[in-house]
């Protein structure tokens, strides 16, 4: 079984009497997301709606969440989730919609509860850059040179915490903050 991340979630008056988002198995990595529709709504060829999925959600920081569109409602009725895949970070706390898109060639009827996504939730890293674009390393090597010093850079620059070019990278970026104050206040 996989690791579990317990997240905060809030039903919104959309979600009354729905289901909370849940897996069709212990091996599935999608959440079922409902619409949250009042009544039936009727998609022609080409309609795009935007739609409640019922609740907000809390990720906490170092997870992002995807929303993305349930594969057999994409494939048997044409529907999808046409921004998918829509991020949601650790900033994002307002109820949740999608923007649901009728690619099909005949009209589509959406029904309260019908299962029209997936929420998929994963850890995410923080990008720190290692601008090489001046550095003498670089300068004056053919493409193939580049690509092959840039492929051993990115092999060794996993490790977090670390100095390069005699200046100290820092796997958080905020830490470069903190560092710049101090300097200012010595």
């Amino acid at each position: 079984m996989a690791d579990v991340l317990t997240l905060s979630i809030v039903r919104t008056a959309d979600g009354n009497g729905l289901p909370l988002p849940s897996y069709d198995s212990q091996y599935h990595v999608g959440l079922n997301l409902a619409a949250a529709v009042a009544s039936a709504m009727r998609l022609e060829s080409g309609d795009r709606v935007y739609i409640p999925v019922g609740f907000a959600i809390g990720i906490p920081d170092g997870y992002c969440g995807y929303m993305v569109s349930a594969p057999e409602m994409a494939r048997t009725q044409g529907l999808i989730v046409l921004d998918a895949p829509r991020l949601i970070s650790p900033a994002d706390r307002d109820p949740l919609f999608l923007l649901l898109q009728n690619v099909s060639s005949h009209q589509v009827v959406l029904h309260r509860g019908d299962i029209v996504a997936q929420l998929v939730v994963q850890p995410v890293l923080q990008v720190c850059w290692n601008d090489l674009t001046d550095s003498e390393k670089i300068m004056g090597r053919t493409t193939q040179e580049k690509d092959e010093l840039i492929d051993t850079l990115s092999d060794k620059s996993i490790e977090s915490d670390k100095m390069v070019s005699g200046k100290r990278v820092y796997k958080d970026p905020r830490h470069r903050f903190e560092e710049a104050k101090d300097d200012k206040n010595a």
